[in-house]
């Protein structure tokens, strides 16, 4: 956000009068269509006003009819109506320009304040012949107070110059009024001449004081407008790219189960974020076997996930060369750690399948937990991290891999630490035991369903907690024959 702000008044710059100039190139689209949309709201407004004046009019004709005056209200609300269909009609000219994507001209937008100043000064034009009124009272009567409320709501165009001018058009039209009447009435006045002149004088200026102080709500309402409208664009943007990454990294994992006669093999991730930081892989190795690998970035988000992504290149390019897991590991390890920041590192647990002789060697890089469900005993085997995760300290040697038979029906299952560490609204976490009870229950089931039933247990577990941490898990199983 502040990134995005700063970089919105990075656009702005001083012209010699010191008024802000906006860089229209690049929110002009959206910005244009927030202006129309606050127009429409702005004679809504007006419409609301003026139906309200329209019925105290009548109103008040019912009482002068009452009383024998005939005539008193019908200019009036002549004038209403007449100003009201004016807007109607400026209504639906702006939504047609918001539906067709065009923009309402500079001088259409002048010329509609010029326009909507004049029902004020009219009415005081009709006040003066009013008997009720007379030249008199009509420059002091409360139609004065219409000026005021085009001036105000003039802020809803964003266009501070517009603001500006509805109060040099109402300021002009008062005076107008005024002239008119002290020309026409001489008498009007009254004895305190000087005193009337003085008042009148005094609204003259006030409208115009009004004018210029709405241009300023306008400016900074505009300014706004235009920077959450940036905002909104530069997170659009950010979401964009994140869609596009998730697309990428997604598309690196492994698109179908591996394809290995007598063994159910599938892996399954989900991203905390739009991007995350763990990953899954199967490669078949010229000498027929299968290297399986689940790793974890600390952290998760776009920095883990480009991470992620050079482990994974690393890790495939690795196995290639290194004829066993240690060196494997040791390779990947001194690569990671001339690569990645000081605050990364990687857990990764790598398994070597030897299908032949269904083995499979593994060793873990500070990756758990690492379970093998023996199908026969029905019970699980774990194992601990055979060295530290990668990354961490160069030129570091890991131990031995541990070797696991597989008979059928025999579960290895490799998940990452999303799983175990989510915590419901007690703060109780899934952990290894729910994780061992799944897989117990499906131990029947394919590989594929094992993942889908983990998942489910710890979603229904958690509730309300949202996911907190990437999920990966990859399930290796012996068919059984």
């Amino acid at each position: 956000m502040n990134r995005c702000i700063a970089r919105f008044f990075a656009v702005l710059a001083q012209n010699n009068s010191g008024e802000m100039m906006y860089d229209f190139d690049r929110i002009a689209p959206s910005f244009q269509v927030a202006e129309l949309r606050s127009e429409t709201t702005r004679v809504r407004a007006l419409l609301g006003v003026f139906g309200t004046l329209l019925l105290l009019v009548l109103v008040r004709g019912i009482f002068s009819l009452v009383q024998g005056r005939v005539g008193d209200a019908w200019p009036f609300v002549t004038l209403l109506v007449l100003i009201t269909g004016y807007e109607f009609w400026w209504l639906r000219y702006v939504f047609q320009a918001i539906d067709t994507a065009q923009t309402v001209p500079r001088g259409m937008r002048t010329a509609n304040v010029f326009i909507e100043c004049l029902p004020p000064t009219a009415a005081i034009w009709l006040q003066v012949h009013t008997p009720l009124v007379g030249p008199q009272r009509a420059l002091t009567s409360p139609a004065i107070l219409a000026y005021f409320v085009f001036i105000i709501l003039s802020t809803l165009h964003l266009d501070p110059g517009l603001s500006r001018l509805s109060g040099g058009f109402s300021a002009a039209g008062y005076a107008t009024a005024a002239l008119y009447v002290f020309l026409r009435f001489p008498g009007a006045a009254g004895r305190e001449q000087l005193l009337t002149y003085a008042t009148t004088f005094s609204c003259v200026v006030l409208l115009l004081l009004g004018g210029f102080a709405a241009g300023a709500v306008a400016a900074q309402i505009r300014l706004h407008v235009m920077s959450a409208l940036q905002e909104a664009e530069g997170r659009a943007r950010i979401e964009h790219d994140l869609g596009v990454a998730r697309t990428i990294q997604q598309g690196l994992l492994p698109k179908a189960p591996a394809d290995i006669e007598g063994w159910d093999i599938a892996g399954w991730n989900l991203p905390a974020d739009e991007t995350g930081g763990d990953y899954f892989d199967w490669q078949p190795l010229p000498d027929g076997q299968l290297a399986i690998t689940v790793a974890d970035v600390t952290g998760h988000g776009i920095g883990p996930a480009l991470c992620m992504a050079s482990c994974r290149a690393y890790a495939r390019a690795t196995f290639a060369e290194a004829p066993g897991l240690r060196d494997f590991l040791d390779n990947l390890n001194q690569l990671l750690y001339q690569d990645l920041p000081a605050e990364r590192f990687v857990t990764m647990a790598a398994g070597l399948l030897d299908p032949d002789n269904d083995a499979l060697e593994l060793i873990s890089a500070g990756h758990g937990p690492l379970l093998f469900y023996l199908a026969a005993e029905d019970r699980f085997r774990s194992y601990d991290a055979q060295g530290l995760p990668l990354g961490l300290i160069p030129h570091f040697r890991y131990g031995c891999p541990q070797t696991l038979t597989f008979t059928p029906g025999d579960i290895l299952v490799l998940v990452t630490d999303g799983f175990t560490e989510w915590a419901n609204a007690s703060d109780e976490e899934f952990g290894a035991a729910r994780l061992k009870a799944i897989i117990r229950a499906n131990r029947h089931q394919s590989s594929s369903t094992i993942i889908s039933e983990l998942h489910a247990a710890v979603r229904k577990f958690a509730g309300a907690v949202p996911q907190a941490d990437d999920l990966t898990v990859v399930v290796v199983k012996r068919e059984r024959e």
